[in-house]
Formats: C-alpha cells, sequence, structure tokens
C-alpha cells in the first residue's frame, strides 16, 4: 500500500487512533465510548500492523480496527456506564443565585413544583427538604437555597420583626 502524507497506512492508522482519541478526551470529556474504543483499537492495530502481526492493507487495518473497537465496547460498557451514575451532590450551593429572594407566582409544595423566569430562563421550583411545611401561597416570598441545572431549591423567607 503506498504512503499518505508520508506516514505508511499502519502510521497512519495510529495518527487517526491519536486524533479520535483527543476528541474524545478534549472535546467531548469522555461522554461516549464509540470514539475512544475507536480510537485505542486503531491505535492498537497500527501498532500490530508495524510489528507485522497485521497485514498493511486497508482492507485489514479497517477490519481489525473494527473488530477490535467492538470489543473493546463490549468490555467498557458497563463500566463506563457505571462511571456515568456516580451519586452528584445532593444540591450546589456554591452559585450567586443563591439567596435570590422573590415572590411566587403560584402555589408551591413538594409534590408540586413551579416554575419561575428569572434572567431569561425558566427555572423549575422545588421546596427544600429541610422545609417541613405543606404549601407555599402565592404571593409569599422565598430564598434560593440551592441551585442545579435549570432548578432552583427554595425555601420560605422568615423576616426577623423588628421589635
Amino acid at each position: 500500500m503506498t504512503e499518505l502524507f508520508g506516514l505508511s497506512p499502519a502510521q497512519l492508522t495510529i495518527v487517526i487512533g491519536l486524533l479520535l482519541l483527543a476528541i474524545e478526551v478534549w472535546m467531548l470529556g469522555l461522554s461516549t465510548i464509540v470514539l475512544l474504543a475507536l480510537g485505542v483499537s486503531a491505535i492498537l492495530t497500527g501498532t500490530l500492523s508495524l510489528v507485522g502481526v497485521v497485514p498493511e492493507t486497508f482492507t485489514a487495518l479497517v477490519g481489525v480496527s473494527g473488530i477490535g473497537a467492538g470489543m473493546l465496547t463490549l468490555l467498557l460498557w458497563k463500566p463506563m456506564k457505571n462511571s456515568q451514575r456516580s451519586q452528584k451532590p445532593v444540591n450546589n450551593t456554591s452559585s450567586d443565585f443563591i439567596g435570590l429572594k422573590f415572590r411566587l407566582d403560584a402555589p408551591l409544595s413538594h409534590e408540586q413544583p413551579g416554575k419561575v423566569k428569572y434572567s431569561g430562563i425558566s427555572w423549575v421550583l422545588v421546596l427544600s427538604h429541610d422545609y417541613h411545611g405543606n404549601t407555599l401561597e402565592k404571593g409569599q416570598e422565598v430564598e434560593v437555597v440551592a441551585v442545579d441545572v435549570g432548578r432552583f431549591t427554595v425555601k420560605p423567607l422568615v423576616r426577623e420583626d423588628a421589635s
């Protein structure tokens, strides 16, 4: 087989594998297993071709890379799936939105989340687990105590009476 970009087919397979891994790690943050498995498989296939185990033909390189990617996917599927299921913190309490105060547009309870539009985003409102009351009425003032993606966790604002 002829050289491309001054690289042998085995070297080119390794370069392609490295590019796939770079895309997977830097751009996708190890979120897909496909590019990871194909990148590792291409690097291994290219290396095996350089040492003479795999023939240096297009068909052999693509075929062995594909079979290797399939086998790696089967081996890595469960561990990768488990790593994505790791527990996230219950509440994110490090946000500039913490302490934001506003009045409810509709009643809010533990069973019935609400909505509020703030800063151009429609946020889901949920009551804090620390609040043991039943329902907050429309117009009641609340304070944001935790923020998650698209969600404000709130509790009723208790004002200190100046006596």
